[in-house]
């Protein structure tokens, strides 16, 4: 593989306080010619479930050799586990919370359970081991440490529980599993479950008003509720320029059915 230039941040810390500052400096300080990203820093507070998300979607547009640290962590200092995920030129290192969900379930991935690493350090705080643990293990991975060195081969990570969307009478029943910054509710329903249907319109149970598909936001008017598959292939319920979570009265769990064409 190619040496690996480019580690990656993904955490719920903000820019306020110190703690991104924090890890970078472990990793400048112990790494020549290395590039950081900050994927982002404004996940919600202990949001796995919006980490999961985020992962996903950015994955597969991560094709060169990169290391991924992502840290939302609430079980930090417990006995969860910390795993290194490898596919392809690709790591993620990560808490074993459930953030992984997807690139596990829909990914060919190789998972290992770190217990063994060299720490920067000689000690290490029970709140933040993004910087004493995870940080340190992408130090020795660009320096060219083996992988499996990490520990033993696991494949019963902590997956997030996400109700599968169904069909039942010519409608797809979800709900909603993130509201984004723009007020558009994502749902569990995926693009590839309408296979050779057509959706129609869309209901949730906040609102008992039809919802238009539509090809995009501005198909419709200003204002005007829509439903869409957006650019990560799942349902959204949305506003045009606007907040379908102020408008319709959204939440996260609400209830969503995608009323399909019939033959």
């Amino acid at each position: 593989m190619e040496k690996i230039k480019y580690i990656t941040l993904l955490t719920d810390f903000g820019n306020k306080d110190p703690y991104v500052a924090e890890i970078k400096g472990v990793l400048f300080s112990s790494l020549s010619n290395i590039n950081i990203v900050d994927l982002s820093h404004e996940i919600s507070p202990q949001n796995i479930m919006e980490g999961a998300l985020f992962l996903e979607r950015m994955w597969d547009y991560w094709q060169i050799p990169s290391i991924h640290i992502a840290v939302i962590d609430p079980g930090v200092g417990t006995e969860r586990r910390i795993l290194i995920i490898h596919e392809n030129q690709k790591f993620l290192i990560c808490p074993d919370n459930g953030i992984a969900t997807f690139i596990f379930k829909n990914k060919h991935v190789e998972v290992r359970h770190v217990k063994y690493f060299d720490t920067i350090s000689h000690h290490i705080s029970n709140t933040f081991h993004g910087r004493d643990i995870m940080a340190p293990i992408a130090v020795q991975l660009v320096k060219g440490g083996n992988w499996e060195d990490f520990g033993p081969s696991v494949d019963d990570l902590q997956v997030l529980n996400i109700p599968d969307a169904y069909i039942k009478d010519n409608c797809i029943y979800g709900e909603v599993i993130h509201i984004d910054r723009f007020g558009n509710a994502i749902t569990n329903i995926k693009k590839e479950q309408l296979q050779d249907n057509l959706p129609i319109y869309a209901k949730v149970k906040s609102s008992f008003q039809k919802i238009p598909f539509s090809l995009s936001y501005g198909k419709v008017n200003v204002g005007q509720p829509l439903c869409l598959f957006g650019s990560g292939n799942r349902l959204e319920i949305a506003v045009n320029c606007s907040s379908a979570e102020k408008q319709l009265k959204i939440k996260i769990g609400t209830e969503v059915r995608l009323v399909l064409k019939r033959d």
